[in-house]
Order: C-alpha cells, then sequence, then structure tokens
C-alpha cells in the first residue's frame, strides 16, 4: 500500500518516515518541475502549455479543460479533472489528499486547494482529507478550500 493510500484511509503519517519522503517527495520534485516549465513558457505557445499541463494531470487536459498557468500544484497525480472544467491563474492545490474537480466547475484567479493539514501537538504529522468541487460549481478568486 502506497504512503498515498494510507493517506486515503485517513492514516496520519509523520514527515519523516522513509516511505513518506520517498514516494511524495518524488511526485513533489516531479510537479514541481513541471509547474516551473509551465511558468517559463510563452503563453502564445498554446501547444506546448497544454503538453505541459497533461503531462502534469496524467493526459486530464481535454474535453474543453483549460488551466491558465502560472500555478503551484504539489502531487498533481492525486488530482481528477472533468470535462470543461476552467482553472484561471495562479491556482494552489496541495493536492496530497485528493482534489477532484468535476465537470463545468470554474475556478478563479489564486484560488488555493489544500488537503494537508498538520496534528496540533505534533506538526511533524500529517493528516489529509479529499476536496470535491461539485458539478458546475464555481469558486470566485482567491477562495480558499479547506480539508474535506
Amino acid at each position: 500500500m502506497t504512503v498515498f493510500d494510507r493517506l486515503h484511509q485517513g492514516e496520519h503519517i509523520d514527515i519523516r518516515d522513509a516511505d513518506y519522503q520517498r514516494e511524495v517527495h518524488s511526485e513533489i520534485d516531479r510537479c514541481d518541475h513541471l509547474c516551473w516549465q509551465l511558468r517559463q513558457t510563452d503563453p502564445a505557445a498554446k501547444q506546448r502549455l497544454v503538453e505541459l499541463e497533461n503531462e502534469l494531470f496524467n493526459g486530464q487536459i481535454k474535453d474543453g479543460t483549460y488551466l491558465t498557468p502560472p500555478m503551484s500544484v504539489d502531487c498533481a497525480s492525486q488530482v481528477t479533472l472533468g470535462k470543461n472544467v476552467y482553472i484561471n491563474h495562479h491556482v494552489t492545490m496541495m493536492s496530497l489528499g485528493g482534489v477532484q474537480i468535476d465537470d463545468g466547475a470554474m475556478l478563479g484567479p489564486e484560488v488555493g486547494l489544500f488537503t494537508v493539514n498538520h496534528e496540533p501537538g505534533n506538526l511533524h504529522t500529517i493528516m489529509t482529507k479529499p476536496i470535491h468541487i461539485e458539478k458546475g460549481a464555481w469558486l470566485g478568486a482567491r477562495v480558499s478550500v479547506l480539508p474535506g
């Protein structure tokens, strides 16, 4: 069972755990690099942006789904995007706990989706809860969605 699976089942995990360090930090590094590449790409190079976004989100940028860079996504492998989703610039997804965005949802600029929190008595221990943005929802500018 992966660390992602363990977190999705409600387990709290110490961020110093070797499996956490290996599995999660590998995904964070992958996503950081792709987000950096997106920031370096000319906005007029639409096809290249889509290629990079598809690499980041495992081929989910299709069927009218559109993202406006720049963005910060730490665990894109834990994000599910529906059809005709629009995500405006500067979205932040701390998506370790899982993010599902259904068909037709729209996110305004600087929206933050945060699926991770720390145990108050032990800040090295994290817990996650998924975020589910339902079909046709609209989140205006600078909305923050917390775990669960």
